[in-house]
């Protein structure tokens, strides 16, 4: 198990629209002593990004170029994920929306990523409390992906949701992932453990954490306090993070740590280096607490 950060812990600038790019993101993680990396491609599919410009392929190679310089891998990553943010009410929206949803796995491939993280899909209607319903409709919303994930040979990893009020979400708990990871039936298919949601979901994740153990291919490191999605810090929130680690541990589970942390989202540039190197002190000391 390494330890790793999102790049996008530099990506908001505080009272700008602007947003930080990849190689300075790379270049301040690096600068915090991170040497693991999860590409966050959220932001593509909303044009916020310069990836979905025509020149994206030389971008990623400059970015993977970067990193490579300054000894950093990229293990994992998040492509676009559908979520009521996103506009997809015309065919052309949705058409857009795939386009960088590939596009997104692609990238990955060519960073080096071997887990992209992808949030399942929720059936319509009624479908929501139907399991098979769930894992066929997420069959066929993410055939294309998944046909080009094996193609290039990287992995799909389907992340634990939140239940909202008034709205059922499929993949809230280790069941669902579980019973869609079989039905996948591919060594490329595994789940993305997100330790904020299981927070949200429940007040003993642990369980779930053991069940999955090794299923588990990717990790979320955030914390709250039960009720919000914060994505604060570890140890700013309820999180029994020395239970987590040892179940984490005792499970199987080898993935990395990879923080989805928004504490510098609204901090003067002049204070972001110093906060990203605490979260890296900090996350240290959650990798002594693995075992």
């Amino acid at each position: 198990m390494r330890l790793g950060t999102m790049t996008s812990l530099f990506f908001h600038c505080r009272g700008k629209e602007e947003k930080t790019g990849y190689l300075e993101a790379v270049r301040r993680c690096h600068d915090a002593g991170f040497r693991v990396l999860d590409a966050n491609l959220c932001a593509l599919s909303r044009r916020q990004t310069t990836l979905h410009l025509d020149d994206w392929k030389q971008q990623v190679d400059e970015i993977r170029n970067e990193a490579e310089k300054l000894g950093m891998v990229f293990s994992q990553s998040h492509p676009p994920y559908r979520g009521r943010l996103d506009k997809l009410d015309t065919e052309e929206d949705r058409a857009y929306f795939r386009s960088m949803l590939l596009r997104g796995i692609e990238i990955s491939a060519m960073l080096g990523v071997k887990w992209a993280v992808m949030h399942p899909v929720t059936a319509p209607d009624l479908g929501a409390f139907d399991l098979q319903e769930n894992i066929r409709e997420n069959q066929r919303v993410f055939d294309k992906e998944l046909e080009l994930a094996h193609k290039l040979g990287i992995g799909l990893a389907f992340e634990n949701m939140c239940d909202q009020p008034q709205r059922r979400r499929f993949g809230c708990n280790a069941y669902e992932l579980e019973k869609l990871m079989d039905a996948c039936a591919s060594p490329l298919v595994g789940i993305c453990w997100d330790v904020g949601h299981g927070n949200r979901n429940t007040d003993n994740q642990i369980p779930a954490i053991m069940r999955l153990g090794s299923r588990i291919k990717a990790l979320h490191i955030d914390d709250n306090r039960g009720e919000q999605d914060l994505h604060i810090m570890p140890f700013l929130g309820n999180v029994p993070w020395e239970d987590v680690m040892h179940a984490l541990y005792v499970s199987g589970c080898q993935a990395d740590l990879i923080y989805e942390i928004g504490i510098n989202s609204n901090m003067p540039e002049e204070l972001k280096n110093l906060s990203a190197r605490y979260c890296y002190q900090v996350g240290e000391y959650l990798l002594s607490l693995y075992r």
